[in-house]
């Protein structure tokens, strides 16, 4: 990361192309205003500029004055050590995602240990691409190099950042042989002794790897000591090279502190999503999924009066660790939010973390059908129009047929696996309600043409209220006049909650052939239409 003390100390800034660049592009109003740009500048010159400032013509070794100049728009900050380490240990933290043997190299580099999980990714170059992105997103510039050895990719990590000179090398070495070549042709000013070392090698001739390589060891180790030898070794796989891996907080709580005011929620999702893409990365590393989390904001005090800090709580469904996902989840809960005040810091804290369960694979996956697919489909709606409106049905154990079924907010079956016990008792009580009272007679003498009995005994669609119904000739009418064709189902329940009723229902019809569900009050003798069959 060759911006990265820069990037330390920068406000968050969203990537070119990106919906929160173009957002922040579209709110910009004064188009006379000078480009905003940022550099790392000492008590008299320029140190790091970013790709907006060089452009401009800022470069490290510039005086302030005449990078002020050149770019009027130039925001000059200072370093900071503390907030550096901060940010190098976030970034190696949301890489973990990816393997858990991450390394903190010098030069603000990181090493990741990837080839177990080659096949996991997809090969190299998908690989690749996925931390790129991820580096992206976190909000850094990166010259990514790979090689078979730590050191190796390391030393072409550094000659790709400073690839002006050197664009025709290659940067990614699959083979210790392509290695070795790739190595040799690298100017000897990229080793982590050049510095130390550089006017020797320039007396003696030496501008590469190789020449360096082709001394006399005995010469070597007089004017450079042991270790010159000993990296080389490292280098192009001929030693081992043992390394100390950044290990992950056993519990999740990631700051950040924006430096700039923001008075918006949905400018606040690129400063979260450094945070959220943390948390992947903890949780890939403990074997992990999340429930839900809590974002909080640290407020500019606008009064005294004014509330210091607020908090974003998410829950969702079924337990995740994808970021994409928490991601979409952070950003409509931000569409939805109102500043109390403008923020100037962010927290993310995990707290209902649960052990991980991979998706089981089988001979043929349907992702569309699956339930983890069902569930983030329920997630998003209920984020995007409320998760109050997102209803479920519910089977209760209750044989009356308008307390049967209820419609609640939607929950994961995997958060309520004693619900759907529940469920299914219910399911068989219900369909066992009553027995059949066989000394109830069949209405008869009414034509009806041949239709078969309905397959189930209760109909699909129930009226919201029952409907009362006329009689003639001791026989129910609606519109017509309907016969009754099974014997009678008893229905007694409901004396515990106030609500109790006596019910003899039937299956009905009339000369149409048109089938409907009607009962008969035991005290009274009223008919009611309960519900209709397709």
């Amino acid at each position: 990361m060759p911006l990265l003390p820069l990037e330390a100390v920068r406000p968050p800034l969203p990537s070119p192309g990106s919906c929160e660049h173009e957002a922040l592009a579209a709110g910009q109003s004064d188009e006379s205003a000078p480009e905003r740009c940022y550099a790392l500048a000492d008590h008299a010159r320029i140190v790091i500029a970013d790709r907006d400032a060089f452009r401009l013509g800022v470069h490290p070794g510039a005086t302030r004055a005449h990078a002020l100049a050149l770019a009027p728009g130039l925001v000059l900050l200072e370093p900071d050590a503390t907030r550096e380490t901060r940010t190098f240990e976030a970034l190696a933290l949301a890489l973990l995602a990816y393997t858990p043997r991450v390394s903190l190299a010098q030069s603000h580099t990181l090493l990741l240990e990837v080839g177990s999980g080659l096949r996991l990714f997809g090969g190299v170059r998908a690989l690749l691409a996925k931390v790129a992105a991820t580096v992206a997103d976190c909000g850094h510039a990166a010259r990514i190099a790979c090689a078979p050895t730590a050191w190796g990719a390391w030393t072409l990590a550094q000659a790709h950042a400073s690839a002006g000179a050197h664009t025709a090398r290659r940067f990614h070495v699959l083979k210790d042989s392509t290695l070795a070549r790739a190595l040799d042709a690298l100017p000897v000013t990229l080793a982590p002794f050049a510095a130390q070392h550089e006017h020797a090698l320039t007396q003696i001739g030496c501008a590469t790897l190789g020449d360096l390589r082709r001394l006399p060891r005995d010469g070597i180790v007089r004017r450079f000591g042991d270790g010159v030898l000993a990296w080389l070794a490292q280098a192009r796989g001929e030693t081992p090279d043992p390394r100390a891996w950044f290990t992950a907080p056993p519990s999740f709580h990631a700051a950040l502190e924006l430096q700039a005011r923001v008075e918006s929620a949905d400018a606040l999702l690129f400063a979260a999503r450094r945070l959220v893409m943390q948390l992947a990365g903890w949780l890939a590393v403990q074997h992990g999924a999340l429930s839900g989390f809590e974002l909080r904001l640290e407020h500019e005090l606008a009064s005294r009066h004014a509330s210091r800090t607020s908090s974003l709580r998410l829950t969702w469904a079924a337990p995740s660790r994808d970021a994409d996902h928490l991601l979409w989840l952070l950003r409509e809960k931000l569409n939805q939010t109102e500043l109390i005040a403008p923020v100037i810091g962010l927290a993310l804290v995990a707290d209902q973390v649960s052990e991980y369960a991979p998706p089981t694979d089988t001979l043929f996956p349907s992702p569309e059908a699956s339930d983890a697919s069902l569930a983030q489909l329920f997630e998003r709606i209920g984020a995007r129009i409320g998760e109050q409106n997102v209803l479920q049905l519910f089977v209760e154990d209750d044989h009356r047929p308008e307390h049967a079924m209820s419609a609640r907010t939607y929950r994961s079956p995997a958060r309520a696996p004693a619900r759907r016990q529940a469920q299914r008792k219910s399911r068989k009580s219900n369909v066992q309600a009553a027995a059949p009272d066989d000394s109830a007679p069949v209405q008869s003498a009414f034509d009806l043409p041949e239709v078969p009995l309905p397959t189930q005994p209760r109909p699909a669609w129930l009226l919201e209220k029952p409907l009362k119904l006329a009689t003639r000739d001791d026989r129910p009418v609606y519109r017509r006049p309907l016969k009754t064709l099974t014997r009678t189902e008893r229905i007694e329940a409901g004396w515990w909650d106030g609500e109790g009723v006596g019910r003899d229902y039937y299956v009905a019809a009339d000369d149409q052939g048109r089938m409907f569900w009607l009962y008969r009050e035991r005290i009274g003798g009223q008919w009611y239409l309960q519900g209709l069959f397709g």
